[in-house]
């Protein structure tokens, strides 16, 4: 963990010094599909994807950190030609969702999509989360149990309350503003882009065609570094016994992941409910909703089929 920060505080600063800075994109609804749903002063960008024939049911995706809904874009194609309605879910200071200022009153994530789900339906959802979407995923559950069907979880872990200790760092304007601008130019280096996605992927074969663009859009918006930042102070800390209590999880994760925080996994492992099933793909890295989205599928859609 302390090694990974290291790592990245070196990128940092590198880019601080070599590479520029970038205009504002404004605000701009990028699909077809895409959608807003306003909550107090946050805009959620949102989209759908319509299940074919019959609906069996309907999955809230919440992707990862400095990620946004193009990484679901494979994965939820395959699960809603087998009939699942999928809402794929920026959140607030990624993707097209809004940016939080110094003056933002910050409001935790999962209120804020608990009440994009209860607007869309009455009906319970299952829940998905990758990466650190695995947390408000969680969180969700905990707070919200009547609108969760099961959790499902790829390439995540639970959160033991790391952001509670940098909570006064996250918080505070002037490192805000100086760390914003260093993840701006990380979003804006397609080099650099390219190594984060073979580090997080391990399958330069499915790179070969990747869309940067698209991953690397938002990152044109004006006050994306900072509203990250300024995220960080937002994550409930997992309820590890609430965990244990939940509707079984689905958790996917793959032998070549080397992102994921090992201290967190494993809490979040040892706390997973009764009838929980624990899939490790073979060869697939961090980003395996992308890279090996058909066998993340089948699993998924079989551990449906067995939770309807």
């Amino acid at each position: 963990m302390k090694r990974t920060a290291a790592v990245l505080l070196c990128l940092f600063l590198l880019l601080a010094i070599t590479v520029p800075a970038f205009g504002d994109a404004g605000k701009t609804s990028p699909y077809p599909d895409s959608k807003f749903f306003s909550c107090g002063e946050y805009e959620l960008h949102y989209r759908v994807k319509e299940p074919a024939g019959e609906k069996k049911g309907q999955i809230l995706l919440l992707h990862g950190f400095l990620a946004s809904t193009c990484c679901w874009e494979p994965l939820s194609a395959i699960l809603a030609e087998n009939g699942y309605e999928c809402v794929l879910v920026d959140l607030p200071d990624f993707g097209f969702s809004s940016r939080e200022t110094a003056g933002s009153e910050r409001v935790p994530r999962e209120d804020l999509i608990y009440a994009l789900m209860t607007a869309l339906s009455d009906e319970p959802w299952y829940v998905a989360g990758h990466s650190m979407g695995g947390y408000t995923a969680l969180a969700l559950a905990q707070k919200y149990p009547d609108s969760v069907k099961n959790v499902l979880l790829y390439s995540a872990a639970g959160n033991n309350g790391v952001f509670d200790l940098i909570r006064p760092l996250t918080t505070n304007d002037t490192v805000a503003r100086l760390v914003g601008r260093l993840i701006e130019r990380i979003g804006a280096n397609r080099t650099l882009v390219r190594f984060i996605m073979s580090y997080a992927t391990r399958d330069r074969a499915y790179l070969a065609g990747y869309d940067y663009d698209a991953l690397m859009a938002p990152y044109r918006i004006e006050g994306t570094g900072a509203g990250i930042v300024y995220s960080l102070s937002t994550h409930t800390r997992t309820d590890y016994e609430a965990v244990r209590h939940m509707a079984p999880i689905l958790d996917v994760t793959g032998t070549r992941d080397i992102v994921c925080p090992p201290t967190e996994r494993l809490a979040l492992l040892r706390s997973l409910p009764d009838g929980s099933e624990r899939v490790v793909l073979k060869g697939a890295g961090h980003m395996l909703i992308e890279s090996r989205a058909a066998e993340t599928a089948a699993v998924t859609l079989d551990f449906l089929a067995k939770n309807p």
